[in-house]
């Protein structure tokens, strides 16, 4: 009972209310003082301190737009040799990697049974020229009556004509001077005679188209004996080189058997795929490179034709690009990688090498606007001389920072170095 006397009259008397207002002050007082850790009455940690970066200009200028693709060479003709008439082999007369001009020999077949053959035929044709009375074979135009075998029959019926016409004097006269029975017999004379000029007519005709099958037949002979020199092709004025002898002298080959493969290579011909996408990027005429592992440097070429159709199952269509080979250093059969020309882009965007910033594959530069660093995803080309295009647009970009490592988007930067124009 005392105690809760005690406290009502702390808590009602004017002394108490005193005491309670100033313990409030002080507990507030209490919470207001900051701890060690930082918090509200500790130490202040200062804001970090910009990063200080330097940055190098953004270069456009005009670069020149190429496609590079995979194909295989090609001699500008490449030819296998077959034998045309069967036969042995007597003489081998060019061997691997020979050069052999268009037309020249390559090889001798046994052409003993060729040449009797020609002989044959031609006395064939001569014993048919000679029933027709001629030596030598008349043109597709001829004048059959000219022929001397219908000439022959139109002059003996010219002959029974006028011995026809004589009698006939001598029969009409009063008395007559011949008999009846001799007239006819001269009349019958006369009409055997012109019936013999038609058949001679025929005959002849018969004849001459004889003629011309035997000397069909004789060209025939000539061309299976001249059919026993192989030689290189001589339609185009090219030099050739025996990429493969498939016989050898003494071998029976027989017609279509594969003798010798040649290449003509002074100049070569590059065949590819190019994709879809770069249809309108190509034409023909256009300027291209061609680059091997087996030599440095590369082959001047240029594009020479273009599929007027694309593959259905692989998007793309073959381009063909012809390049000269006067040293034969480029050989057919050759993987081969060519570079060709789309065109020029007049404003490329280039950035040094050193401002380009690769991390878990993706390519980026950076830049600063209002102190802060901007993060530019972009695809660049290759290094060439210290520069990299940039292939995406990068707007409203004149200088990016160099050697942007360990730089992230939103960063606080101070600018060291102007940037270079």
């Amino acid at each position: 009972m005392p105690r809760m006397q005690t406290s009502s009259i702390l808590s009602s008397g004017p002394i108490g209310r005193g005491l309670v207002a100033l313990a409030i002050s002080a507990a507030a007082l209490t919470g207001c003082k900051r701890s060690p850790s930082g918090g509200p009455g500790g130490p202040t940690t200062p804001a970090a301190e910009p990063r200080p970066v330097s940055l190098v200009g953004v270069t456009i200028r005009p670069v020149e737009r190429t496609i590079e693709i995979t194909g295989t060479l090609f001699g500008e003709e490449e030819v296998t040799i077959a034998a045309e008439v069967a036969g042995r082999v007597v003489e081998v007369a060019a061997d691997l990697g020979d050069a052999v001009e268009h037309g020249s020999l390559l090889a001798r077949i046994d052409s003993t049974d060729y040449a009797l053959a020609v002989e044959e035929q031609r006395s064939v044709l001569l014993t048919t020229l000679a029933q027709i009375g001629l030596d030598s074979l008349p043109s597709d135009d001829v004048d059959l009556d000219a022929l001397p075998i219908v000439a022959r029959a139109r002059a003996q019926a010219d002959n029974a004509r006028a011995k026809l016409d004589r009698a006939r004097k001598l029969y009409e006269r009063t008395p007559p001077l011949i008999s009846e029975q001799d007239f006819a017999d001269i009349q019958t004379q006369y009409e055997v005679a012109t019936t013999t000029v038609s058949v001679e007519r025929l005959n002849a005709k018969s004849l001459v188209a004889e003629a011309r099958a035997r000397a069909s037949s004789l060209r025939q002979a000539e061309q299976k004996l001249s059919d026993t020199r192989v030689i290189a092709p001589a339609e185009k004025p090219l030099t050739y080189r025996v990429a493969a002898r498939l016989v050898s002298t003494g071998e029976v080959v027989n017609p279509g058997q594969a003798m010798f493969r040649l290449v003509a290579s002074e100049r070569v011909k590059f065949r590819g795929q190019v994709p879809e996408r770069y249809l309108r990027d190509i034409s023909a005429g256009a300027s291209a490179e061609l680059m091997s592992s087996a030599f440095p440097g590369t082959f001047a070429a240029t594009v020479a034709r273009i599929s007027p159709a694309i593959d259905i199952q692989t998007r793309s269509f073959e381009v063909e690009v012809e390049a000269a080979n006067p040293q034969g250093l480029l050989k057919p059969g050759s993987f081969m990688i060519a570079r060709m020309s789309s065109g020029t882009k007049t404003d490329a965007v280039f950035v040094p090498e050193s401002a380009v910033l690769q991390f878990a594959g993706v390519q980026r530069v950076f830049s600063v606007r209002d102190g802060k660093v901007v993060e530019h995803r972009s695809r660049f080309g290759k290094a060439e001389s210290g520069m990299r295009e940039v292939l995406d647009e990068l707007k409203d970009v004149q200088a990016v920072i160099d050697r942007p490592q360990g730089l992230s988007a939103g960063l606080a930067v101070r600018i060291t170095e102007a940037a270079a124009r």
